[in-house]
């Protein structure tokens, strides 16, 4: 009884994220469809079958991250700040922020709509940014530094 209310709950949740991040959308080429270019009857039927679709999958892949990775999250970040040494969750972090930059695909796409500088450069200029501030989050939190002290 309690896993299927937490699973309606996490799928309505879920759900209302969808629409509130398609619908938008979604409302503004409906709009343009019918004032400014109309559509074929037939190809709106597939535009609102394709919204539809959308939707749920986004919900269904929000709930299957939230299964799945939430939980190895949290794990590995109350291990790392129960560490009672500093130089190797900075590292972790350091690294994890580099990693994760980097296989990040709209950096990618940037990258790609900037000429003037090497796809690479850019790339691994950004990760190793993220990196380091979040390395620098790490000790933040380790060390209770206050923001307003940073700045």
């Amino acid at each position: 009884m309690f896993k299927k209310s937490l699973l309606q709950n996490e799928l309505g949740g879920a759900l209302g994220e969808s629409l509130k991040s398609v619908l938008p959308i979604f409302a503004i080429v409906l709009v343009l469809s019918i004032s400014l270019v109309p559509m074929n009857p037939g190809i709106l039927v597939m535009f609102l079958f394709g919204t539809i679709m959308l939707i749920v999958g986004m919900s269904l892949f929000t709930i299957g991250s939230e299964i799945s990775m939430q939980p190895i999250g949290e794990g590995i970040g109350s291990q790392l700040s129960k560490s009672k040494k500093t130089v190797f969750p900075v590292l972790i972090c350091f690294a994890l922020g580099i990693i994760i930059t980097i296989a990040e695909p709209d950096l990618q796409v940037l990258a790609e709509q900037v000429p003037s500088i090497p796809n690479i450069v850019l790339i691994l200029c950004v990760a190793l940014g993220v990196g380091v501030f979040l390395s620098l989050a790490m000790i933040r939190s380790k060390k209770n530094i206050a923001l307003n002290k940073l700045c």
